[in-house]
């Protein structure tokens, strides 16, 4: 891609808000609330530089993955099934990683970026490349940090990145396809908007849309008798709005509950609701459906829960760390129920999954979330198309053939799913660029701990109580 083409690119995005983005975002980039933060990766912008050291020991903009585990090199050898012919060993291969470093936003760049350095640290050790990271900054969902992320990457030559917050609200998607630039983002998926663009994949389900019907089935059960929703939603801006509102009644429709009548948009960012909760109480749903993500959830549910008067309960489809400091408490006193493709004990049973997990707990002293699991598989994932590539002879720094090879199977490993002897696996739809399949659930969080109330896949398939 030439310096003209960087420029372009920049000149169509410059202008554009963060509104403006926003409401290209469909029904995920942002992520369904219904009571906690749902999407990866969305929030307000913040003003710092675009390339910064990165938490989790990514320093200077660039990690290499140093270190031995051999250990874990081994095991992952094994797991894997490699063929160490074409493991890439004594090559280094530059990959970009463009994420939520500064900002609201900036514990997802974190556990993503640990997630990354310890699958670039097994490789090594499993005789692959020597992965050079540069990770860059858009601040938490800023266009013009995802522009100028992209101009850098570009630059440097680098023919495949990670990315969160759907390519940063679809500012790098442009710059990606002239690039030919091989994207995985486990961050936002695909959104709505992001679907079916070229060397663009998103490699989690889509948020309300793949987790919702789910949720529902579950409601249906525990919640008998309760069948009227409304329903609080970000302000995207039409024609997104709109779209999301007739998807989210259809698939309520499809599962037997009707619509109330309520239908609130609230700003993105916003921390008083004040001025909402009355409109909500004036027509109280049985159930509250909140789409929003961040902190957002968290501030609403300690409002909602302080406000005073007859409530009726609300559902979320994330749990993260940012939601729960909003929240002040709220979430494990009264309970939080969220539906979302969350990682536990419960979930990572397969053979990669449980050495991911030993590894990180080791690495980082905490267990790992869905966000560290997923930039974690992407990054093997990552070194699939490099050995696939080599497997044919050709040249892995092409963003191309790297794109061509995914194209020729478009499955990889996962930490998420299988069985304790076998190795999960997610699936992409060569149409939309998405997931086909997903393990997702239903969760609580009370008392400072989570409890698994139901699983099930996209669209609510293989539904079961936990």
């Amino acid at each position: 891609m030439s310096t003209e083409d960087c420029d372009r690119a920049d000149q169509q995005f410059t202008a554009r808000t963060r509104r403006e983005l926003l409401k290209v975002m469909g029904l995920t980039g942002a992520g369904l609330m219904l009571g906690g933060p749902l999407l990866a990766a969305c929030g307000s912008s913040a003003s710092k530089s675009a390339a910064t050291a990165a938490p989790g020991g990514t320093t200077g903009g660039t990690a290499t993955g140093g270190g031995s585990s051999s250990g874990a090199g081994a095991k992952l050898i094994d797991i894997l099934k490699i063929d160490k012919s074409v493991a890439g060993g004594g090559k280094t291969w530059q990959m970009g990683a463009v994420l939520a470093l500064t900002g609201p936003g900036s514990y997802y760049g974190k556990t993503m970026t640990n997630g990354i350095n310890l699958a670039v640290k097994h490789i090594k050790a499993a005789g692959g490349p020597d992965i050079q990271v540069t990770t860059l900054d858009h601040k938490s969902g800023d266009a013009q940090a995802g522009v100028d992320a992209m101009r850098q990457l570009v630059a440097k030559k680098v023919p495949a990145k990670l990315a969160s917050y759907v390519d940063d609200l679809g500012a790098m998607l442009p710059a990606t396809e002239q690039a030919k630039m091989f994207t995985l983002d486990g961050g936002g998926g695909t959104s709505i908007f992001g679907q079916g663009k070229p060397y663009f994949y998103g490699t989690r389900a889509i948020t309300p849309n793949d987790a919702l019907p789910g949720a529902l089935k579950y409601l249906k059960t525990a919640m008998p008798g309760k069948t009227k929703l409304g329903y609080i939603v970000w302000d995207l801006g039409e024609p997104v709005n709109g779209e999301i509102k007739a998807d989210l009644l259809a698939k309520a429709t499809a599962q037997g509950f009707e619509f109330n009548g309520l239908y609130e948009v609230y700003p993105v960012g916003a921390s008083d609701y004040s001025t909402l909760i009355p409109k909500i109480k004036a027509n109280l749903p049985d159930i509250l459906i909140a789409y929003g993500s961040g902190q957002d959830p968290g501030h609403f549910s300690s409002q909602w829960y302080t406000s005073g008067g007859t409530l009726c309960p609300f559902i979320g489809f994330e749990l993260t760390p940012d939601g729960v400091n909003a929240a002040k408490g709220a979430y494990d006193k009264y309970g939080f129920t969220f539906a979302a493709d969350y990682f536990d004990e419960n979930v990572g049973v397969n053979p990669l999954a449980k050495l991911f997990i030993s590894e990180f707990q080791a690495e980082y002293k905490v267990f790992p979330d869905f966000y560290a699991a997923n930039f974690y598989e992407n990054t093997l994932a990552m070194w699939d198309m490099i050995r696939r590539v080599l497997k044919k002879g050709g040249d892995i720094n092409s963003g191309d053939q790297l794109d061509a090879a995914f194209q020729a199977d478009l499955s990889a490993a996962s930490v998420y799913g299988g069985d304790a002897t076998t190795v999960g696996q997610y699936k992409i739809d060569p149409k939309t660029h998405s997931v086909i399949r997903r393990p997702m659930g239903i969760f609580e969080q009370k008392d400072g701990k989570v409890k698994a109330l139901a699983y099930y896949d996209i669209n609510g398939d293989d539904y079961r109580l936990a």
